[in-house]
């Protein structure tokens, strides 16, 4: 099917569609579909093409979708939209190349990305898709999804999470967002101008792209509550590694908790092995269990048990932070002074 129309620029094609009236535009994270009445402008340096019997518009050659404050940029951006009460109205987004979806706080980046604006989620695939925040990272090798009402992102394929000195790893990881500024969406706040050269300003898949529009703290982006990593889970902090089946991570408390063959590894090769481990990041404190809370120390034989490599003469001592208190624990190799 040839298209109705093809436009060309030197500096760019506009056009403009409505977008679907979800709700009251917000100033935190990716929130495309909750704008309001505010159009979606498609904008293209090399031209854009109508196809009016398939509803869709394909813009070519650093490609800008612009509502309020939230951009996505590509090499090539294809809108499908629909007929609506106050005109076209776009419903999905798909991009590909360079793809990065911005909003004043936040950045996520990939190779080819769709934003469906009725369910109110995007999905990026990249090598890895990546999310930054203010405070925090997360990639992908497979696909990263972000839900905007639950804000809730869900990476799949080698998942990382990462938060100033540690990191949270695992095949599947899904990241609990709140707002950090209590004041985000009340009125008298100054939208940003819907312009082309502000939304160009980064130059899609350039050094600007691969950071966030990054603002002190308190300044508003997503802050993380909790993490939830499954498959491989690997936690490591500035002291130890812990490995398992299942993680959880709470940022508000700064405690994660990792389960299913617990292996805990310290620095020298120290090791403590159980199923269910309790680590406090405030304190720097690890608890190891046989079994998860509720279950009895001797209810299923399960012994939680520990690897101590003997220190040399003239090494320094044992880096703190294994708890004495640990049910079941047993060290398997002698020390230098026992018989």
């Amino acid at each position: 099917m040839k298209p109705t129309a093809l436009f060309f620029a030197r500096l760019g094609v506009l056009l403009g569609f409505w977008g679907l009236a979800a709700g009251t535009a917000q100033a935190q994270g990716f929130e495309m579909s909750k704008s309001g009445d505010q159009q979606i402008q498609v904008y293209s340096d090399n031209g854009i093409e109508w196809y009016s019997e398939e509803l869709r518009v394909i813009a070519r050659g650093n490609a800008h979708a612009i509502r309020g404050d939230m951009t996505i940029d590509a090499d090539v951006l294809t809108a499908h939209y629909r007929k609506g009460a106050k005109g076209d109205e776009i419903w999905r987004l798909d991009a590909d190349g360079h793809v990065v979806i911005r909003s004043p706080t936040d950045t996520a980046t990939g190779d080819k990305g769709i934003y469906d604006l009725d369910k109110a989620v995007f999905v990026l695939k990249g090598a890895p898709a990546r999310l930054v925040t203010p405070t925090d990272s997360f990639q992908a090798t497979d696909t990263l999804e972000y839900w905007e009402v639950q804000r809730m992102a869900v990476l799949r394929g080698n998942a990382v999470a990462t938060q100033a000195t540690k990191t949270l790893k695992g095949d599947v990881l899904t990241a609990h967002f709140k707002d950090k500024d209590p004041n985000a969406g009340k009125p008298g706040a100054k939208p940003p101008a819907n312009t082309h050269p502000a939304a160009a300003a980064a130059k899609p898949g350039g050094e600007a792209a691969a950071k966030p529009n990054a603002k002190s703290d308190g300044e508003g982006g997503l802050e993380l509550q909790r993490a939830d990593a499954y498959g491989h889970v690997v936690l490591t902090t500035p002291t130890e590694e812990i490995t398992g089946e299942r993680g959880d991570y709470n940022a508000e408390t700064d405690i994660a908790t990792v389960s299913g063959s617990v292996k805990i590894t310290r620095e020298g090769g120290n090791q403590l092995e159980g199923g269910w481990a309790h680590v406090d990041l405030n304190t720097g404190i690890s608890k190891l269990f046989a079994g998860a809370p509720g279950e009895g120390e001797g209810d299923s034989g399960k012994r939680a048990h520990g690897f101590f490599i003997p220190k040399k003469k003239g090494d320094a001592g044992d880096a703190p932070g294994f708890s004495g208190s640990v049910p079941g624990t047993r060290p398997d190799a002698k020390t230098d002074g026992e018989k």
